[in-house]
Formats: C-alpha cells, structure tokens, sequence
C-alpha cells in the first residue's frame, strides 16, 4: 500500500488550492465576459439615444481615455459626424490636418473634449490621390494623437476606425512601442485586414490596399507576432449585406459588405479564419476574448452604414470600457 508523508499530503493541499483557484477565476472572467454581452443585448434599445451615452461616459464603466473617430478611404469628417454626435450630446472636437506639422482644431466652444473626430487627408483631395499612401497616413496619425494625449492630459487613446481608416490606425500601432502602448482598445469596423482583390495601381493608397502589397503582408505579419503573445485589445465588426443572400448558410469567404466585389469582405473584415465563427453566432451577438480578439461581431449592413448602426455602437461600449 502506498504511503503518504506529511510534506506529499501537504503539497497535494496547495496544488488543490492553486486548480480551484484558477477555476474561479476562469468562471469569474466568463461570467465578466457573459455580463457585458447580456448588457449589449439589454441596452440595445437605448445606445441610440443620447441619455445612455450621458450615463455611459459618467459611469465606472467609461475607461476615461480620449475616443478618437477615424475616418476611411476617400472620406470626410462627416463620416463619423451622426454617431459622435449622438455618442458626445454633439460635445466634441474635431482635427483635421493641413500640412506636415500642422493641424487644425476645432474645439467647437469645448473647454475639455474627450471625444474626437479626426481627418488625416490634407485639404486638397488630387494631390493625396498622388502622394498619399497609408505609411505616410500612419505617420501623420501620430502627429495627431501625439496632439490630443496632450490636449487630454491622458497617457492612452481609443481608437475607432472604420473601412481603411483600419488599416491606418494598426499601422500607426505598429511604428514603434510608444504608438502600440498609447492605444487602450482599437475598434475595426468594415476593415480590409486582408486586402481589396481588386485595387488600381496608379494610386498610392489604393496600391496598399491590395491583397498582394508589401503594406498589407508586413502589417498582418508584424501584429500576428502581438496577437499571439495574447493581445486582446483589439476587437472587429465585419458585415454581409444579406440582401444579397438568400440567409447565412450561403455566406461564404468572398460574400461582401455591399454584394459586389469591390466591397470588403467578411473573411477580410474579420481575419485570420475567425468569420467562419463568427457566422456560426447569432447575427450582431459579439464573442469576446476569442483567439485573436477582444471582441468580435458580424453584423447585417452595407458599408457605409456601418457608420451609424446599431451593432457598432454597442461594439463601442466595448471599446470605452476600462
């Protein structure tokens, strides 16, 4: 018969400890995480009113970092403008850039903003679509942030990026430790992560776009290495535009956000295989802490209406909580 010691039974104690303290802890963490999509699903009635954002950005379930909106491919400050808007009570500031070290603010009669809606294209829309690529769009995003950590007084932003505005903002991520560091969450809504099959040349930021380009390949290879050290900071919204499928069994990797092939799809818009599962969910039901995300949701919308839908603002409620 075998015999136990006094030191074998009391290390089986503590090992016993130390498993059923895990456990906890690991039902503690579902239960957080069940807890916020339960609170999606209850405050889905109300994230378009401005009362629940009041509340929201007044609560201990607001980080308190800036929220910075950005913008896609060929766009405005009017991209964004319903959803902060309706997020801020229309208490916002706005930055646009000029030219190389200088941007414009418009604090809109703000003392102190804390949300943000930003333009990383200078003035003159010909001249980007000849020199403007999105390296040169990461640097000037960082010239951006660098201004609103100081306007702020705060050491970390969020990020809120819709289309290749994406891209833009994990590439300024990926400049160097500081731009990685500054970021509390990055939310990607409608985002080509892989690409755009099809993508003119002659255009230096259309060039990145492509699936093939150098921009795209040593960007997913550079935060693949950070995914997999564990990093659960970033989440994706990605889309179908069901109207264009008779119902979800028919989605597959090239279904688009619009139907057509220009469009970003969903294999794209939430990368590295993970829309098989997504699409397996619940349409606009979120997973958090998945393989390679913080929070991933698909959602029943063309592009551009990604910019005020309903999905996107509870996937923001993610991306300002501590």
């Amino acid at each position: 018969m075998q015999r136990y010691t006094t030191s074998t039974y009391n290390w089986t104690k503590q090992l016993t400890i130390i498993i059923g303290c895990i456990l906890i802890l690991s039902n503690q963490a579902k239960a957080s995480a069940d807890n916020i999509i339960k609170q999606n699903k209850n405050n889905n009635h109300n994230v378009q009113s401005h009362q629940f954002w009041n509340q929201h950005f007044n609560s201990n379930k607001n980080s308190g970092y800036p929220v910075i909106f950005i913008h896609g491919i060929n766009a405005t400050l009017a991209d964004w403008e319903q959803t902060v808007n309706l997020i801020s009570s229309a208490n916002y500031c706005t930055m646009s850039y000029q030219k190389e070290n200088k941007n414009w603010i418009d604090k809109r009669g703000n003392q102190h903003c804390n949300i943000w809606n930003i333009r990383y294209y200078e003035p003159n829309l010909v001249k980007e679509l000849l020199i403007g690529n999105l390296t040169r769009y990461a640097n000037r995003l960082k010239k951006m942030i660098t201004l609103i950590k100081q306007q702020t007084q705060q050491d970390k932003v969020i990020l809120i990026a819709h289309s290749m505005g994406g891209l833009v903002a994990r590439a300024y991520m990926n400049i160097d430790k500081e731009s990685w560091n500054s970021v509390h969450k990055i939310l990607t809504v409608g985002t080509p992560h892989k690409g755009v099959p099809i993508a003119p040349p002659i255009i230096n930021h259309w060039r990145d776009l492509h699936k093939n380009s150098k921009f795209i390949t040593s960007l997913n290879k550079a935060w693949k290495k950070q995914l997999e050290s564990g990093y659960k900071q970033w989440g994706v919204v990605g889309a179908i535009n069901l109207k264009k499928y008779p119902s979800p069994k028919h989605i597959k990797a090239t279904s688009t956000d619009s139907g057509g092939p220009s469009y970003i799809q969903i294999s794209s818009s939430i990368p590295f295989g993970e829309w098989k599962e997504a699409i397996k969910n619940k349409i606009d039901i979120p997973t958090l802490n998945t393989t390679h995300f913080g929070y991933r949701v698909y959602t029943n919308n063309h592009h551009d209406g990604l910019l005020f839908d309903k999905t996107v603002l509870q996937a923001i409620i993610w991306a300002t909580s501590p």
